[in-house]
């Protein structure tokens, strides 16, 4: 079963997905890869007031090249971390035909959100302080048309959220197995103590923090003008199947444009390692590059 939606006229538990332990290098090469470089970097944030570590996969030739690349965010899910996307799919193989930096920061299980009593700033983190390390330390298209941003379950949320929320900042936006809900009513399937970890996020159902963070008012409220183009996928045996087709709905009457894919597969590793290829290309369309 395949449904592709296009505008331009458009459980598996989702939080526990275990993942490899992160790498201990800092600000240098970890390993080579097939036609790119791989690098561990860290920026000292000053949002959450502490060092962070991310990864950085480079283009084949750029250590020899002039030329200036456009950037991809590419977010993890929960219970994740930054060396997901290399450590679990053939991202570097995919990648390395394409003029892209593709840059993976450490969210931990913090919805890519600033708490609502402002102790942790992951939102302000992603959207300033990485961005403009990453901009100091590599040869990046500075500018919303050389920038996206993308990820998976959680990592889905957050790359539609902060894209919704902020459509000066990023061209492209991509999610894969979205965890839209979580804002409204996901975490009482995530168990008591993440559903505790969460509301120290969002706070109480009704709370002004959960409105703001909600992808669907965000939607709701964006201009097509400028807007992000939107890409969306979910697998056909995914749990979250029914809240990704809400969000395609959702896009779909703001005008924006943006493509809704249902494929087969669940919540796993092996439909984002396939999706993940099928998204570059189309990324790439779109950007500057």
């Amino acid at each position: 079963m395949h449904f592709i939606l296009l505008a331009l006229l458009g459980l598996h538990e989702p939080a526990l997905i275990r993942t490899a332990d992160a790498a201990t290098q800092s600000a240098r090469t970890v390993r080579p890869t097939e036609g790119g470089i791989l690098r561990e970097d860290t920026v000292s944030s000053t949002a959450l007031g502490r060092e962070m570590k991310y990864r950085v996969l480079l283009p084949a030739g750029y250590d020899t090249s002039p030329k200036r690349y456009a950037v991809l965010y590419l977010l993890h899910g929960l219970d994740g971390n930054y060396t997901d996307w290399t450590m679990r799919t053939n991202l570097a193989e995919y990648s390395r035909s394409f003029p892209l930096i593709i840059v993976m920061p450490d969210g931990e299980n913090s919805w890519y959100t600033n708490t609502l009593d402002g102790a942790s700033k992951f939102e302000s983190y992603i959207t300033t302080d990485l961005p403009a390390d990453v901009v100091r330390k590599y040869r990046t298209i500075n500018s919303r048309y050389g920038r996206a941003i993308a990820g998976l379950s959680m990592g889905g949320y957050g790359a539609l959220k902060l894209a919704l929320k902020r459509p000066a900042q990023f061209a492209v936006v991509g999610a894969f197995s979205g965890a839209f809900s979580i804002t409204q009513d996901l975490e009482t399937k995530l168990g008591a103590t993440e559903a505790v970890h969460v509301k120290t996020i969002f706070g109480a159902a009704d709370s002004q923090a959960r409105k703001d963070n909600d992808v669907f008012m965000l939607a709701a409220a964006l201009k097509p003008a400028g807007a992000p183009y939107v890409y969306v996928d979910c697998g056909t045996a995914d749990g979250l199947l029914q809240t990704n087709r809400e969000v395609a709905q959702a896009i779909q009457k703001s005008g924006v444009g943006y493509e809704y894919h249902e494929v087969a597969g669940a919540h796993t590793w092996d439909y984002w390692d396939r999706r993940i290829r099928v998204f570059l290309p189309i990324l790439m369309g779109k950007l500057a590059n």
